[in-house]
């Protein structure tokens, strides 16, 4: 038979196991989480790099299409 001393053992290292195996879980979905976060922040930077370049083609574009515009129909 188990005694009060015994049982309370025991049910500090049950509760030991589930505090570490919690803390695992957390930490791991964390990591999962901030990895996510700097792939998403590279991204947005590359897009809005990208985005800039872009950017400027069509205004440049818009300067060639005013000025052939003016130059076909006056």
């Amino acid at each position: 038979m188990i005694d009060c001393c015994q049982l309370a053992a025991q049910n500090a290292k049950l509760a030991l196991y589930i505090a570490m195996g919690a803390f695992a879980v957390i930490t791991f979905l964390l990591a999962m989480f901030f990895g996510y976060n700097l792939k998403l922040s590279a991204r947005t930077a590359s897009l809005e790099k990208k985005n800039g370049k872009e950017q400027k083609q069509i205004d440049q574009l818009k300067k060639e299409f005013q000025a052939f515009k003016e130059k076909n129909c006056a």
